[in-house]
């Protein structure tokens, strides 16, 4: 019986090797259809994100378009009141300032309700965050760098800065003296 034993062990033993060579086989198939499930996946996942991405891009858009419009509208309503300003006849100089002063006030609410913010920094210490410099002036009465005029205001929409201060700045005629000497 040992040496049956012996023969049905070699033989479990071939079956074994064979079997895991067709395990191999069966193995890389597996392996193979498993990677192919993976990239399948992959690639759907590429399609959702790049439908996602055009997706937020139209919204984005559409938002925009929607704000524009809501903007604009309510420029028509300034639109319309200037050119009806424009084609009336005023009788005298306190009339026509009183027209202007009311269009005057329609813009400031019209701004407001958009919190778009007008600054003058006549008198500030000049920034460049807030402000342009377009000229310099010697005026020994205020700091250097201090803000003498301000040519054109600026506006900020909820803090930001949309358009700087267009400034003149002061500067101190002594140090125009120092530079003139050290040249």
């Amino acid at each position: 019986m040992k040496s049956d034993e012996k023969t049905t062990e070699a033989e479990s033993a071939l079956d074994e090797e064979s079997n895991l060579e067709l395990n191999s086989e069966e193995q890389i198939e597996a392996l193979k259809l498993e990677v192919d499930k993976y990239n399948e996946q992959f690639m759907r996942v590429v399609a959702d994100f790049d439908n996602y991405r055009k997706r937020v891009d139209r919204d984005r858009e559409q938002q925009s378009l929607r704000i524009k419009g809501q903007v604009i509208s309510q420029f028509l309503d300034i639109i319309d009141i200037i050119d009806k300003a424009q084609e009336s006849e005023y009788p005298d100089l306190e009339s026509s300032l009183n027209g202007i002063s009311g269009i005057q006030k329609l813009v400031s609410s019209f701004m407001e309700s958009l919190k778009i913010e007008k600054f003058v920094p006549k008198g500030e210490l000049f920034d460049f965050r807030f402000h342009e410099a377009l000229t310099t002036v010697d005026d020994n009465e205020v700091d250097p760098n201090t803000v003498v005029d301000v040519i054109q205001s600026g506006y900020k929409l909820e803090g930001e800065v949309l358009r700087p201060a267009k400034v003149v700045v002061s500067k101190n005629s002594e140090e125009k003296e120092i530079k003139e000497k050290s040249e």
